[in-house]
């Protein structure tokens, strides 16, 4: 049985690998971004936005998933941050969110579109690819604008994987970061990225129903999600047929 972690052990964990502690609150800090966003768009048409909940498919496997968006207490829509920093785990991240999100938006139907915001250098093309040819909608914060933010208090956000000066020490300073200093960063991230009027747009479009004159400037938008989805439900029915 998995034991878990107590605060002290959490954090003398984190202490050991810095750089996956630095990586994990840089994208909770993105994500939240994200997230308030996404609340301040969609709370004028009545529509809501959990976070942090498991959620199973119909076969009874649990996926949590960063944002959900809900209308009338049904899903419409998936929304997942992730910020990763090095290559090596792309293929792995990549085939992870392509399972939850296909599973899920085959288990329930009302869902009407995924979308993934991807951060950090380690994201690849072939596991973008593997994203947005998956039909998941795919937009990517780069890694130059985040760089450009962070340096400004004197933290590195990007370094070679041996490297283990650079994380400890941008680790620490950024744990030294004011509240008023990390909402000014999240503001940052959402006006120099752009985001806000590419959430509006897709979100506008495909889930709150007022489908907008503007060209949506996603990086990667898929146009057959429709059909994808029919056949991944037709997939996961056959199986729980033959199952029983």
């Amino acid at each position: 049985m998995r034991r878990t972690m107590n605060k002290k052990e959490n954090k003398r964990e984190k202490l050991k690998n810095p750089a996956s502690a630095f990586g994990e609150a840089i994208g909770k800090l993105i994500e939240d971004a994200i997230k308030e966003t996404i609340e301040e768009i969609i709370r004028p048409y009545g529509f809501k936005i959990q976070s942090g909940k498991k959620i199973s498919d119909k076969t009874g496997i649990d996926f949590e998933i960063d944002m959900l968006i809900l209308k009338d207490n049904k899903i419409v829509a998936l929304v997942d941050v992730k910020y990763l920093l090095y290559k090596k785990h792309a293929r792995d991240k990549a085939s992870w969110v392509v399972v939850a999100h296909s599973r899920l938006r085959a288990s329930y139907p009302e869902i009407k579109r995924c979308l993934v915001i991807l951060a950090g250098t380690g994201w690849t093309d072939n596991a973008k690819k593997l994203i947005y040819s998956s039909c998941i909608d795919v937009e990517i914060i780069e890694s130059e604008i985040l760089d450009d933010i962070f340096s400004k208090y004197d933290i590195q956000i990007m370094w070679s994987e041996k490297n283990e000066k650079t994380p400890r020490e941008s680790f620490e300073k950024f744990q030294r970061l004011s509240r008023e200093e990390l909402e000014k960063i999240k503001k940052e991230i959402i006006v120099k990225s752009g985001i806000r009027e590419k959430l509006e747009l897709w979100l506008k479009k495909y889930i709150l129903e007022v489908d907008p004159i503007e060209k949506l400037p996603l990086s990667y938008i898929c146009q057959e999600a429709l059909r994808e989805r029919r056949r991944l439900t037709d997939f996961i029915s056959g199986r729980e047929q033959g199952s029983l």
